[in-house]
């Protein structure tokens, strides 16, 4: 009788697991066969806003059939308008930035508020004058302007790294890659009893004055950038969160500047000597 009520507990052990296995199986072909529906046409194909749009959306929100012309490029000024998710038709407008779904979705609800930024004339005027200060010419390393005694390169790295904000004094991050011997190029301030020469020095040198601001191609274009961008590839360190008042822009989370702004022609020159 026991070796009987041995094998029936077997027997229902091994219809019990077999179950189970059957039923797992079951879940993970529901799992990853459930929500396949059929291919939806392309976003070219059809236009990814309903007629119910208002007419200031419609430049830049909806696009045109797959054999007619291209999505017309977007507004410098409107820029920021397009990259925000429209609460109003939210899902077309996250399928027709792809490539910046992740960005769309969070700033729906996490703004970062650049859209806020509004540099103006005067505090730009200011700065472009407390930079000139601290300059033998425009495009001349900056001198310090503090003390240095018994500091080292680490030193400026820790402010000048990715920039800070101490009281209302600005560190500037650095604007080209890390290299040593800071004081090699950017020269200590001067003793407080030379801070004010009494001998005129005779120099006939006379630097480019200060760029004010860069051309444009047409009106709302992307500005060309107005001065060399040699040692000076890291355009935050003046134009971001802890930069110059007045030269901020409104958006500085962008990865690569130059794909909008160009180049100067004549700035960029490099001199070559003759090959023969």
């Amino acid at each position: 009788m026991n070796e009987n009520n041995q094998f029936l507990s077997g027997r229902l052990a091994a219809v019990f697991l077999l179950g189970v296995i059957m039923l797992a199986f079951g879940g993970f072909i529901l799992g990853i066969t459930e929500g396949v529906g059929p291919p939806k046409p392309e976003l070219g194909a059809r236009a990814l806003h309903s007629e119910e749009q208002p007419n200031d959306m419609s430049e830049y929100s909806r696009a045109s059939e797959v054999d007619q012309e291209a999505i017309p490029a977007t507004n410098y000024a409107s820029m920021r308008r397009t990259e925000l998710a429209d609460l109003k038709h939210p899902l077309p407008l996250l399928q027709s930035f792809p490539s910046q779904t992740d960005f769309t979705r969070c700033v729906t609800c996490h703004n970062p508020h650049t859209a806020e930024i509004r540099p103006n004339e005067t505090d730009k005027l200011k700065s472009l004058a407390a930079r000139s200060l601290r300059r033998a010419y425009n495009g001349a390393p900056p001198i310090i302007p503090h003390v240095v005694e018994r500091t080292n390169d680490e030193a400026c790295f820790t402010c000048h790294g990715d920039g800070a904000i101490v009281g209302n004094r600005v560190a500037n991050p650095m604007p080209h890659g890390r290299l040593s011997h800071c004081i090699q190029c950017h020269a200590s301030p001067p003793p407080s009893i030379f801070s004010e020469p009494t001998e005129v020095i005779d120099n006939a040198f006379v630097g480019l004055p200060a760029p004010v601001s860069g051309p444009r191609a047409y009106g709302g274009a992307p500005p060309v950038i107005p001065h060399a961008t040699w040692m000076r590839d890291r355009c935050l360190s003046c134009h971001g969160g802890t930069g110059w008042p007045g030269l901020e822009v409104t958006h500085r989370w962008r990865e690569n500047c130059l794909q909008c702004h160009a180049t100067s022609a004549t700035l960029e020159q490099l001199a070559f000597s003759p090959q023969l």
